[in-house]
């Protein structure tokens, strides 16, 4: 069996490390924050609600790991739009906070895997060299340690060390960035009625789009905690409390009514994200390295990007199966994986900025597409139809989707 080194423990690195163990393959997981049961359920600055649904739904059947979301997360039934419309979902589901995710998979890790699974929490790995599989890493106490393995999987995000050093020793590797307007600013909801039900992601506005969701009660509380993503097309910031309440009155007033005046203090505090960053590579494997999630293709939030990273996660173990699991079939399976992978990781990322927040032009695109009966959005949820194939069936609709 190959040694593996996984760099980052988030969803796609823990399918990954789960689905690997289920095939007898040991890997070591090197995450520079906490454990998930010691680090925050959330971020009040920076976490919107997720829902799990297709793409990732056959991610976690892959790793039998359903029964541990259906403890820690809501069950996800669909999407409720400002002018009363509901887009339901029938199948299996979840929804909630990247922080529960990320505790429902340790779960997982913890209850089956540990004899096969070796994490390093608070570890930051320094440097990688691709072509002979050494990594450089520190614990908290600043002691620099190598470590060689015949196989890497870099799923640590956007900012990953192991593309950088991929497109630093890999002849003819390339990183294509992009940036658009798209920005979010996060609000906590503390005056809930009941009207807003857990299991759904409310829309509450299209311009600025706000979406809204809830994660599962703190422990010794039964109110489930509620944020909303105020997303707009510039920078925007608040020099009071005052100001917003203007804001909200004139573009959402549907807010008012559910925060107090705590949260929308807070909100005016709050920093403003851009989050209209893509990133795509010209492969995703090379020398001992491959690439998941974030790390391999990041892209605007359009529901799709913890689902797409399980995936990803997924793929590479299929392809896995198909080569074998030592040394060198692991390194056949990479080359396969970029083949299967990239054009889905293309094909999502082009979905996404056809998709961005309050632009009027896509959302004419998007009415007029789903006439046709090609709704991207829809069809992206998706637990049997590629991103490649939604891609295709938009594309068909030139000039609409050009």
């Amino acid at each position: 069996m190959a040694t593996v080194a996984l760099v980052g423990g988030g969803p796609s690195a823990l399918v990954a490390a789960i689905a690997f163990a289920r095939r007898g393959i040991a890997t070591s997981v090197f995450e520079r924050e906490l454990h998930p049961e010691e680090a925050p359920r959330f971020n009040p600055d920076r976490s919107y609600t997720i829902d799990i649904s297709g793409h990732g739904l056959r991610a976690l059947r892959h790793v039998d790991a359903c029964g541990s979301f259906d403890v820690r997360m809501f069950p996800f039934k669909g999407l409720k739009f400002p002018d009363g419309r509901v887009e339901s979902w029938n199948l299996p589901g979840w929804t909630g906070s990247r922080g529960d995710i990320l505790r429902a998979l340790t779960a997982v890790v913890e209850d089956g895997y540990r004899d096969r699974i070796t994490p390093h929490f608070q570890c930051r790995v320094t440097s990688v060299n691709v072509n002979t599989g050494t990594l450089t890493f520190q614990h908290t106490d600043g002691v620099a340690h190598t470590a060689e393995f015949d196989f890497i999987v870099g799923a640590d995000g956007a900012g990953s060390v192991v593309r950088q050093a991929m497109a630093e020793q890999l002849p003819g590797f390339a990183v294509h960035t992009g940036s658009f307007p798209n920005y979010c600013t996060m609000i906590e909801l503390d005056q809930v009625d009941a009207g807003m039900d857990p299991h759904y992601l409310h829309g509450l506005s299209v311009r600025p789009f706000c979406v809204a969701g809830a994660i599962k009660p703190d422990a010794g509380s039964k109110t489930p905690r509620w944020f909303c993503a105020v997303g707009t097309k510039t920078h925007r910031t608040f020099a009071s409390p005052d100001e917003v309440r203007g804001y909200f009155r004139k573009h959402v007033p549907r807010l008012l009514d559910l925060t107090s005046a705590e949260k929308i203090a807070a909100f005016a505090e709050r920093p403003c994200y851009h989050i209209g960053r893509t990133l795509q590579c010209s492969q995703l494997y090379g020398g001992k390295a491959v690439l998941l999630g974030d790390a391999a293709a990041a892209f605007p939030p359009i529901g799709q990007g913890i689902n797409a990273a399980m995936e990803s996660a997924m793929v590479l173990d299929l392809c896995i199966g198909e080569t074998g699991a030592s040394a060198s079939d692991v390194l056949e399976a990479a080359r396969l994986y970029d083949a299967k992978w990239r054009p889905e990781a293309d094909a999502v990322s082009w979905m996404s900025v056809r998709s961005l927040f309050e632009n009027r032009y896509h959302m004419l695109r998007a009415s007029l597409a789903s006439r046709f009966g090609v709704s991207m959005f829809d069809q992206a949820k998706s637990a049997t139809v590629p991103y490649s194939e939604v891609r295709r069936k938009a594309e068909s609709l030139w000039p609409l989707w050009a």
